[in-house]
């Protein structure tokens, strides 16, 4: 009757996940955390058996493309954390058939403008991660498309201009955006203004969005707006615009946790919170 197993860190490979998959050791399993295991591609074939799941973490694992094509049949996927160099706009064209995916994190990923017209339909998505990989202003465009956004990193996409952060405008539901070392300056703040749910914006490294000035007037165009945070070399670097109990609001603290929050009360999930 197993329905979660976090197997995080453990030394487990692709053996142990062929043999919880051909011998129906687990036939009720939901949730899956094999993060910094030893998992591969071809353990990526045992995992689709689990056709159940809703949730699956396999951060710092060995999967490229190759592995990521057999993810398309779980189609109970709600949650899906992935960080690897070797995954790439080729490897998102499978997630597109998941069509109820909500949660999706990518870290070093080789993502460009191609890989976000994949991800631009899946329209179930409410917080997406898209770090460390060569997005435009092109992809910001496809990934405006998907209304039900509520979280949106893309950190560390150094590329993205303020054309990229009007196009995320339209993206009327956020509630976090990330655009930190990216090529977004203090001239972008105008086209977010509209985004009236925003609680949270992290602009570490952007250039002269530190004006004191000018967040004033940011500020007091978005009135559900609690952090800004600008600095990352100390830990009080930022504008804390809330009172200390909002805190939880913050990047990477609550926030995060809640968007992962599976929504059905006959669920009771835990969600993936590993990854910054």
């Amino acid at each position: 009757m197993l329905e979660e197993l976090n197997l995080d860190s453990c030394p487990i490979g692709d053996l142990a996940i062929q043999h919880f998959a051909n011998h129906n050791v687990l036939p009720n399993l939901v949730s899956l955390d094999l993060a910094d295991s030893d998992i591969s591609d071809l353990g990526m074939v045992q995992i689709a058996k689990f056709t159940k799941l809703k949730r699956l973490s396999l951060f710092y694992c060995s999967i490229s493309n190759r592995g990521l094509r057999h993810l398309s049949i779980l189609t109970e996927l709600r949650v899906l954390n992935l960080d690897s160099r070797d995954i790439s706009d080729d490897g998102l064209r499978h997630l597109q058939h998941l069509k109820q995916l909500k949660s999706l994190d990518i870290f070093s990923g080789r993502v460009t403008d191609l890989g976000c017209t994949y991800l631009s339909k899946i329209k179930t998505l409410e917080s997406l991660e898209l770090c460390g990989g060569g997005v435009r202003d092109a992809g910001c465009a496809s990934l405006a498309k998907l209304e039900n956004l509520t979280s949106l990193n893309l950190s560390q996409n150094e590329r993205i201009t303020n054309r990229g952060a009007a196009a995320l405008a339209a993206l009327s539901k956020l509630k976090a955006l990330n655009l930190s070392h990216t090529r977004v300056n203090a001239s972008a703040l105008r086209y977010f203004s509209g985004l009236m749910n925003l609680q949270s914006l992290a602009l570490y490294g952007c250039l002269g969005v530190d004006n004191t000035y000018t967040l004033d007037q940011f500020q007091s165009s978005l009135p559900r707006l609690k952090c800004v945070r600008l600095h990352s070399a100390l830990e009080e670097d930022g504008m804390v615009i809330a009172d200390e109990e909002d805190d939880e609001l913050a990047w990477n603290d609550g926030e995060q946790d809640e968007v992962m929050e599976e929504h059905d009360d006959d669920d009771n999930e835990v969600g993936y919170s590993d990854h910054d």
